[in-house]
């Protein structure tokens, strides 16, 4: 048998599977500016759409747990994260959500390559989040979001795996003077910032008042359901994040922010099923009429490539809830590195 387009082939020319990539291999084949680059790459040459990909999927998976289905066929390439979520696990030990990814090749539809799915999204997240905040200081500043954009002043809250990979990130890209954590527990707040330190970050603990009037970007990386600063906490034209929940009952925004900003989301459609920073601060028929009145929520591609452009003087608000392109785009890339090294 021969090996589907871009496997491998073993004794004989039998197809050995996909390949298998572990969190440890997916790390070590990606980095943060990699993968805010293929996202922006997919979206400015119009391989994506996010406006047409699929929609998050649930179905049960036996007692106290359900599956978590993300699939995507979009730019000649397909992919399912396939993901279980058991809320009973972790005082038992075990993780609340566990998965895998797997890459499909389009002529045969034959699987490419397995990746761990916790890795991939400890990824595509931050990148994603990345993306659209280097291309919304660019546009606030009236400068090319290719040269190099920094955001001076950073304050993240969260202490989790997704807050930090952020600051990692954000600290590669971006190239902040400062970053400041808030989070519920100093200890917390602690750890995260000794191991950001040991990488390099200008991180430290916030004064979260005073750092918050002073930051040029916010990033919420938080299971919070409640919101997690007021409105007037935040300079006129801040860039502010929010990516720590997904689903119309949770938020990390006030309403009073939602409704006075420049508002970008990674699809409409998207943020129309799951954003709750956006449905907690008006309904989803009144986003849409403001559309209709000329005041449009604006997506990721419109982002990108220029055909949306924030107001000055006013906060710009990023709201992404995850969504399977990304996983996708970088899979792709993360198999297309591993076919290289190979």
């Amino acid at each position: 048998m021969m090996a589907p387009s871009g496997q491998s082939a073993g004794a004989g020319g039998r197809w050995t599977g996909p390949a298998h990539l572990s969190a440890v291999a997916i790390a070590d084949l990606v980095d943060g500016p990699s993968a805010v680059r293929v996202l922006t790459e997919a979206l400015v040459s119009g391989r994506i759409d996010p406006e047409q990909d699929s929609p998050r999927l649930f179905a049960p998976a036996g007692p106290g747990a359900e599956f978590l289905m993300m699939p995507s066929a979009t730019g000649g390439a397909s992919g399912v994260k396939v993901l279980t979520l058991a809320p009973g696990n972790p005082k038992d030990g075990h993780p609340n959500v566990q998965g895998v990814y797997v890459l499909f090749e389009t002529e045969h539809h034959a699987p490419l390559a397995v990746l761990d799915a916790a890795e991939l999204t400890l990824v595509r997240t931050p990148a994603t989040t990345v993306m659209a905040a280097q291309h919304l200081i660019a546009a606030h500043r009236g400068v090319d979001p290719e040269s190099a954009v920094r955001a001076q002043r950073v304050v993240v809250f969260g202490t989790g795996p997704q807050a930090e990979r952020h600051i990692a990130y954000l600290n590669a890209v971006l190239h902040p003077d400062d970053i400041a954590v808030v989070g519920r527990r100093p200890e917390g707040v602690d750890a995260l910032v000794a191991r950001s330190a040991a990488l390099g970050a200008p991180v430290r603990p916030a004064d979260a008042a005073r750092d918050l009037s002073r930051a040029d970007l916010i990033v919420c990386a938080t299971s919070s359901r409640t919101p997690l600063f007021d409105a007037g906490d935040i300079p006129g034209d801040a860039v502010v994040c929010a990516i720590g929940v997904h689903g119309p009952d949770k938020r990390e925004l006030p309403t009073e922010l939602v409704l006075n900003a420049d508002v970008v989301v990674e699809s409409r459609a998207a943020a129309m099923r799951e954003s709750g920073n956006l449905l907690l601060a008006r309904p989803a028929t009144e986003w849409v009429a403001g559309a209709e009145r000329g005041h449009p929520l604006a997506n990721l591609t419109e982002l990108v490539t220029g055909r949306f452009t924030p107001s000055p003087g006013r906060p710009a608000v990023f709201s992404g809830v995850g969504m399977a392109w990304e996983d996708l785009v970088v899979a792709q890339h993360a198999y297309d590195r591993y076919r290289q090294r190979a």
